[in-house]
């Protein structure tokens, strides 16, 4: 089959999640043998230091696809209405978005003239501010791919967030989706609240399995963005967990690595149980560094991946319970779960009583790995053989 994925997310460089997701399911597509491209809605500031930075991404996302990149460039005109829908949102509807403020008038009739010579067989769709296109294009098999849910989402976080709605908006996009591919359990089930015609299908992502071998260290390893939400769960961490911790281990470390560095540097850069690792290019060396990796995320929504990443990189994880919500199969998942001092401290005890118990936990992220990555591929064939 011909696929066509649209996102406004570039996917280069992979410096967030959900870049990370859109490569991940367009290399299970073509793992599944299908031929993969990627429709790129160019949004381009008038600022020059963010432009520039956005020419940087759309030309390294280029450069990845190849001849599968196709650019839509915004038109002058929309930019300037969605600055100022933007600016009208923020200060005038408490923040909430209608599901098709930015959505670019001509996307439909560039897609139908694009399908005409290419035949797509299916089309997949990013985000519900996007989901307009799915009642115009003539490409049979569609879907939505939600990447989070948006109603009341500056509730649910606590503070004002782009692109939050109301149920009835993002209920209006879902129902123009035969196929919605939600993020996690929690989510799918909303999904289908909002649209019982849809067939909601739930994609975890999949992810390789790399075995790494015992380190035998008291190393802590944290793998983050520079969004808002991480560096809370950080500072909650090595206030709240931390120290605890230390008093048990006096030899333990902290190694921070990604984008997350930067943001906190001022705060811990002195401090003898951090390492600020910086912006990660090889993943498996940061993850060779300790046995054990955290996530202390304690806001947000959307997929929990940095959870699922240390899984896959065969490490015991340990996670705030917010951060364990909607993974596949919660409740044997091979996760620590606790939002207490003494619960992560319980953890660590047993993690560190002996090579034996790691062993065991590396069995269990094998097969937990395994059987998320089967189930997610039976969630795309189920869309692509109906």
């Amino acid at each position: 089959m011909k696929i066509l994925i649209i996102s406004h997310v570039s996917t280069h460089p992979v410096t967030a999640g959900n870049k990370k997701m859109i490569l991940q399911y367009a290399d299970l597509l073509r793992g599944l043998g299908h031929e993969v491209y990627f429709l790129h809605i160019c949004l381009l500031s008038y600022k020059k230091g963010i432009r520039d930075k956005q020419l940087e991404e759309i030309r390294q996302t280029a450069n990845y696809w190849k001849e599968y990149y196709i650019p839509y460039y915004e038109k002058s005109l929309h930019k300037i209405y969605t600055l100022w829908i933007n600016r009208y949102r923020k200060y005038f509807s408490k923040g909430y978005f209608k599901c098709d403020d930015i959505y670019p008038k001509g996307l439909h009739r560039f897609v139908n003239e694009l399908d005409k010579n290419m035949h797509f067989d299916a089309c997949i769709v990013n985000y519900y501010m996007y989901s307009k296109i799915l009642t115009h294009i003539h490409i049979l098999r569609k879907a939505l791919f939600t990447h989070d849910c948006f109603s009341y989402r500056n509730i649910v976080v606590g503070c004002k967030v782009d692109h939050a709605t109301t149920p009835n908006e993002e209920a209006k996009a879902m129902q123009r989706a035969p196929f919605i591919f939600a993020m996690q359990e929690e989510e799918a089930a909303f999904f289908q609240r909002l649209s019982p015609h849809s067939k909601v299908l739930v994609n975890y992502s999949n992810y390789d399995y790399h075995k790494q071998s015992i380190v035998g260290n008291h190393n802590l390893l944290f793998l983050s963005g520079p969004n808002m939400y991480n560096i809370n769960g950080l500072k909650w961490f090595v206030s709240d967990i931390y120290p605890q911790i230390i008093k048990s281990y006096p030899d333990v470390r902290l190694i921070i690595g990604g984008g997350i560095c930067e943001e906190v540097r001022p705060l811990y850069k002195r401090n003898d149980h951090i390492t600020l690792y910086g912006y990660v290019d090889d993943l498996d060396s940061f993850f060779r560094q300790g046995d054990v990796a955290i996530n202390p995320t304690y806001q947000g929504t959307g997929l929990k991946i940095k959870t699922f990443e240390s899984l896959s990189f065969d490490k015991a994880t340990i996670v705030h319970p917010h951060s364990a919500i909607g993974v596949f199969k919660k409740y044997s998942a091979p996760l620590f779960i606790s939002d207490t001092p003494q619960g992560w401290l319980d953890a660590l005890n047993y993690i560190w009583s002996g090579k034996d118990v790691l062993s065991q936990i590396k069995s269990k992220n094998q097969l937990y790995i395994s059987e998320m990555n089967e189930f997610v591929r039976t969630q795309y064939l189920h869309f692509l053989s109906e």
